[in-house]
């Protein structure tokens, strides 16, 4: 939202134009140096938060585009060069509804906030007008951040933050595919398909906010349950989870594995919930409907679990990196070999170079 101006604001003359693009393209390295620098502070926030992001993108506006906005309306502007508020944008999609607010906060902690360009398009609408949109902040660097010699120079520079989830993303771009910016955009006869769409989107927004809590809920009554010798819990994702993490035996054979040569240092970019599904997997193929029948196999191979693990790591002949649940992969398909086949393992995700090697150290 940008400020309203007098009609009696004079237009930019073509001189003007081109004297200011000049301008912005001095100024424009400075201007990704603070985009690039408001990115990682932004980014160092949210890890601060806890707060798992699904995308950050940025941009600092090409020339082209500076002088395609000036020329669009050269009548909107004394002083682009610190009027135009998203020289630098930055765009922050999260998973969840609630995460925004916790977001918005720290923004308006962290910046100076130019409340008059800022809107939160959430509460901007009435219930039956139409979109679904992001929170849009027009900000600076605070005052106690500008002073620091790292940030001085970048004092003044102004960004566009918009803060939005998932679901209001796939709105917005597929909203802008049809060219629907406003209500009164949208053809009569598609009014009504396009408000249920945008209410199935906000529906499933908060449905998705219950799911997380319900599911954070639940991991810890099984943990309770885990902790208090209670392992007759069906086997899923959530449940291995937490067993993983608190299981005496599984420690024992991590350590085993340690012991064998295989490495457990975390990987920032390993999918942990990946190698999680791909024992669930497992337990399913084989039969294993409870963290019991899981818990039973496990301690039934701690008599040999070193020096399985010990072949299977001469037989790589490297490094090999492993998690805990990798780990009790190795374990099952040792436990059941006469069971397990390479078709099975390729299907489910594994290099068949490997593949052969674990089966054939599994059936020796």
């Amino acid at each position: 939202m940008k400020k309203q101006r007098s009609s009696k604001t004079p237009t930019l003359s073509e001189s003007q134009i081109s004297d200011l693009s000049r301008q912005y393209l001095l100024s424009r390295p400075l201007q990704e140096e603070f985009t690039a620098k408001t990115v990682e502070l932004i980014k160092a926030l949210l890890q601060v938060q806890r707060i798992e992001a699904h995308l950050i993108e940025s941009r600092t506006k090409e020339l082209e585009s500076f002088q395609e906005k000036i020329n669009r309306s050269p009548h909107k502007y004394q002083n682009p060069l610190n009027e135009i508020t998203d020289l630098s944008g930055i765009r922050i999609i999260v998973y969840y509804e609630k995460e925004l607010n916790t977001i918005s906060e720290l923004i308006v902690k962290e910046f100076d906030v130019d409340w008059s360009n800022s809107s939160d398009k959430r509460k901007a609408h009435k219930p039956e007008e139409f979109g679904y949109q992001s929170i849009h902040y027009v900000v600076k660097l605070s005052k106690s951040r500008s002073s620091l010699l790292e940030w001085h120079h970048l004092a003044g520079l102004q960004a566009e933050i918009q803060v939005r989830t998932v679901l209001q993303h796939a709105w917005a771009a597929i909203s802008h595919k049809l060219q629907y910016k406003r209500e009164e955009d949208v053809p009569q006869i598609l009014r009504r398909r396009l408000f249920r769409l945008s209410a199935l989107l906000e529906l499933a927004d908060e449905e998705f906010m219950i799911l997380r809590d319900k599911t954070n809920s639940l991991a810890e009554v099984v943990q309770y349950k885990l902790a208090e010798g209670d392992t007759d819990v069906e086997i899923n994702i959530l449940t291995i989870e937490v067993f993983l993490n608190t299981s005496q035996v599984v420690s024992a054979i991590v350590t085993d594995a340690q012991r064998a040569g295989f490495d457990f240092e975390p990987d920032p970019n390993d999918n942990q919930e990946e190698d999680f599904s791909g024992l669930v997997a497992l337990c399913n193929f084989l039969g294993l409907k409870t963290i019991f029948n899981l818990k039973v196999t496990l301690e039934q191979s701690t008599k040999w679990s070193y020096e399985y693990l010990l072949k299977q790591m001469q037989s790589s002949g490297s490094f090999w990196e492993a998690s805990p649940s990798f780990i009790c992969q190795l374990i099952m398909i040792k436990a059941f070999s006469d069971r397990i086949s390479i078709s099975y393992l390729l299907k489910a995700g594994w290099h068949r170079e490997v593949a052969e090697r674990v089966l054939k150290v599994a059936s020796e």
